[in-house]
């Protein structure tokens, strides 16, 4: 017998003793203070502001969490549509959604009234207002009794239209059948300018585009852009008719069983996204442009005189919509109120 073999026999109990040890060791659950947390995060466009938004919000949050948020994001619609993804996080089967204010009206109606038209002058003022305390504060808790917590507010771009055909002036939209983003500001909007408003699902828009089956859709060009309409609907009008502002909420009831470090980091890094993305927000419009017309779309141009033709149309809008809605008025009115100071 070896003197090799005698060690090795000799090592055979600890090796057993280690090998249970470690079994069960595997066995005990993590200390509560290493759990980790998921947050999934669905938006429903890609590559684009709102993706971007939310890749920013998982670096932040994993960092000043270390690591007891996991933030998951999952964009281009795959955790469900728009309606689906906000239902989700209102009962809590995701954690957050961000989306355009517009398609939260079903949950509180004064969500649409960002969506007016010549609220805003110019994206740095949008910004500005969409950031002031007077106004987010109370912006984003419009959600909070329908289980969505609020947690950022940033500017998205300046919608246009996408068309199958052109759009030289403001008679080229009568009659066309456009995609929009629902509820009662778009709805009056659209009929201002003598188009039939056909409120839609981002993920049913580009199969809709290919068969024909609308004319085309309202959009910031970075949307359109991005999901590569211009093979469908190759013209874009940039006629500003209104702003698009983006929200993002989280599950309330998962919010409230957050220690209350880990609420602050969410609610502080929200804020901090929203406020750092504006300038890549520029950057992106201009590239979203330039990707436009290198890929065979066609991009319109307007003179003062006919962008003042189409805002003269959609001037009494705002007025008409909000005349028997107090409510939403008194959310309006503050939001020109604090534009005012940016003016």
């Amino acid at each position: 017998m070896t003197t090799a073999y005698v060690i090795s026999r000799r090592l055979v109990p600890l090796l057993i003793a280690l090998a249970l040890l470690s079994g069960s060791l595997a066995g005990l659950p993590a200390a509560a203070g290493a759990a980790t947390i998921i947050m999934k995060m669905g938006t429903a466009t890609v590559n684009d502001q709102q993706h971007e938004w939310l890749k920013r919000f998982k670096t932040a949050v994993e960092r000043d969490s270390k690591g007891r948020i996991e933030v998951q994001v999952y964009p281009a619609s795959q955790l469900g549509s728009i309606p689906r993804m906000i239902e989700d996080t209102q009962f809590g089967s995701i954690q957050g959604y961000a989306g355009p204010a517009e398609f939260f009206a079903g949950v509180d109606p004064r969500y649409q009234v960002l969506g007016a038209p010549a609220l805003f002058e110019n994206p740095e003022q949008a910004q500005k207002t969409l950031e002031d305390p007077e106004l987010n504060a109370p912006f984003l808790a419009l959600g909070e009794s329908k289980g969505l917590k609020g947690i950022g507010l940033f500017y998205y771009g300046d919608n246009g239209f996408d068309t199958r055909r052109p759009v030289r002036d403001a008679a080229d939209l009568k009659d066309l059948k456009i995609r929009d983003y629902g509820g009662a500001m778009q709805a009056a909007l659209m009929k201002s300018l003598g188009i039939t408003g056909v409120p839609m699902p981002l993920d049913q828009v580009m199969p809709a585009l290919q068969q024909g089956a609308i004319d085309g859709t309202v959009s910031a060009i970075s949307t359109s852009a991005a999901f590569k309409y211009y093979d469908a609907a190759k013209y874009y009008a940039p006629l500003n008719i209104s702003i698009l502002a983006v929200v993002i909420v989280v599950s309330k009831q998962w919010y409230d069983a957050l220690p209350a470090d880990l609420q602050r980091i969410v609610m502080d890094d929200g804020h901090a996204v929203s406020h750092d993305i504006y300038p890549y927000t520029i950057s992106f419009l201009k590239s979203a442009s330039a990707t436009w017309v290198s890929s065979g779309g066609v991009l319109a141009e307007f003179t003062p005189a006919q962008l003042r033709a189409v805002h003269e149309l959609e001037s009494h809008v705002a007025a008409d919509v909000l005349s028997d809605k107090p409510q939403v008025k008194q959310m309006y009115d503050l939001a020109v109120k604090v534009a005012h100071k940016y003016h």
